[in-house]
């Protein structure tokens, strides 16, 4: 890839990064978070200092609180940090990138980056964290995605990428860290570990439909293109027959089949 051709790439990856921050209130209530059971088998309990990269609005970050005495969280976008900062008011955050940590050498047991490695560059981001983590170090990587092998699932997927315009650019990219024990070259980080933990939140049919609008695809649309994309959504939701509610009451629970798809590496030597 040309040098112009990559800073392309880098200023499309960051201008989609910093795209959620526009709706970071709508994103932190709708967003299906992580389960306790995903951050149990993250980490040993008792640790000094844990650092979120790539925080958002503090999904992983408030699962941390209490599991170390320090937990340290770095956002890049400021209006994510506002919603983050109200929410966790037990971490220390930082406003920075992952390409260049606003932190000294060696301040932390380990480096968690929950669905944000995507908008990261791993060439630049691998070595930086590597200088933050102490002698022993754990760089944990996770994804939390909705199940695809279901096809109910599967079919809410194509509806939103083809009601918002949106497109698999994300899944694209991430794939191969899904599967792989990938490192870059050169790397001080071994003994890949690679995990799927399924899980299934329940929320309502109104909480699935509002989810499906904490995309960049919709939160980038004019407004009157949001009223007719959040129609056809919530037409499709309440239209699929397998979106079983548990009861048939307004706030009936729907079951969400997500798989927590987990990566992790010591820091070698």
């Amino acid at each position: 890839m040309t040098s112009d051709a990559q800073q392309d790439t880098d200023t499309i990856r960051q201008a989609r990064a910093t795209s959620f921050g526009a709706a970071a209130g709508h994103y932190d209530r709708y967003r299906v978070g992580l389960p306790d059971e995903v951050v149990d088998r993250l980490l040993p309990a008792g640790l000094d200092a844990v650092l979120d990269l790539g925080a958002g609005t503090g999904a992983m970050t408030r699962r941390l609180v209490g599991r170390a005495r320090r937990v340290i969280a770095v956002e890049l976008d400021p209006r994510m940090i506002e919603v983050l900062r109200d929410g966790c008011p037990g971490a220390e955050v930082h406003q920075g990138a992952a390409e260049s940590l606003p932190l000294p050498d060696a301040c932390a047991d380990a480096v968690v980056v929950a669905s944000a490695w995507h908008w990261m560059d791993p060439a630049a981001a691998i070595p930086e964290i590597a200088r933050v983590l102490r002698p022993g170090g754990t760089l944990c990587i996770v994804w939390n995605r909705r199940d695809r092998s279901v096809p109910w699932v599967a079919d809410l997927e194509a509806a939103r990428i083809s009601v918002t315009g949106g497109d698999d650019w994300v899944d694209q990219r991430i794939r191969h860290y899904l599967e792989e024990p990938w490192l870059p070259a050169g790397s001080p980080f071994d003994g890949v570990e690679i995990l799927h933990l399924p899980w299934a939140p329940t929320l309502t049919k109104d909480e699935l439909v509002r989810m499906l609008t904490t995309y960049g695809s919709f939160i980038s649309a004019p407004e009157e293109r949001k009223r007719e994309m959040l129609a056809k959504l919530t037409e499709h939701v309440h239209g699929d027959e397998r979106i079983a509610a548990a009861g048939d009451c307004e706030d009936a629970l729907v079951t969400l089949p997500m798989v927590c798809h987990v990566w992790r590496a010591g820091l070698a030597g």
